[in-house]
């Protein structure tokens, strides 16, 4: 059987690492698909100006990313066989149906955690119906919005990040229609997720409500 990391991906996966910036880490993933050639991203270019780094170092950096990102799919592909390997039809079938439940589940809680303090400000605050349904609907039109964001393709992260923005901030002008500045940043801490727990960074560990007390 092929082990799951032969000692030359190893080597090669640390030498990826130790030569890439941690930006370029963070941005290494199986998702942003095939290679696309020796160009740069624009926060990476000017990261790269910043620092002063010549054509040569530049392009040791990409072909480091390129590895990087080569080797990751590789061990992804071993992986899946891995598991292929393990689990029969069933048992995938049953262990994807579970996730799928676990995740709805937390979204749930989530979701009933994060009402209650939204109940608990509106509470404090002594919003009228009105102004809370108000709310509710500029929350719920955000959210739709949101989603279609993230479905939507664009030409470049940039354009990405602005059209975030703008929804961001098209968001905080409604909700200032009905709260001061105080209430907007309390309302801002309220709508956040919670942060995960020191120390847990694995992918599926539910995170840590901070405590209310």
């Amino acid at each position: 059987m092929t082990p799951i990391l032969s000692r030359k991906r190893l080597v090669t996966l640390l030498l990826a690492g130790l030569a890439t910036p941690l930006s370029l880490v963070a941005g290494a993933s199986p998702s942003d698909g095939p290679e696309r050639g020796p160009q740069v991203a624009p926060h990476l270019q000017a990261l790269y100006d910043r620092a002063g780094l010549d054509a040569e170092t530049r392009e040791a950096l990409h072909e480091a990313r390129a590895e990087h990102r080569r080797t990751l799919r590789e061990l992804q592909a071993e992986h899946r066989q891995r598991l292929a390997e393990i689990l029969d039809d069933d048992q995938r079938a049953a262990l994807e149906q579970a996730r799928r439940e676990l995740h709805e589940q937390r979204r749930a809680e989530l979701r009933e955690a994060r009402q209650a303090r939204l109940d608990a400000l509106y509470d404090e605050w002594d919003l009228d119906t009105a102004t809370r349904e108000a709310l509710g609907d500029a929350q719920a039109d955000f959210r739709e919005q949101a989603r279609a964001l993230r479905e939507r393709r664009f030409d470049d992260r940039e354009a990405r990040r602005e059209a975030w923005r703008t929804l961001r901030d098209d968001f905080r002008d409604t909700l200032a229609e009905h709260l001061d500045e105080r209430q907007l940043d309390q309302l801002h801490e309220a709508l956040r997720p919670p942060r995960r727990a020191p120390g847990r960074h694995h992918r599926g560990t539910p995170a840590q409500a901070p405590d209310a007390g």
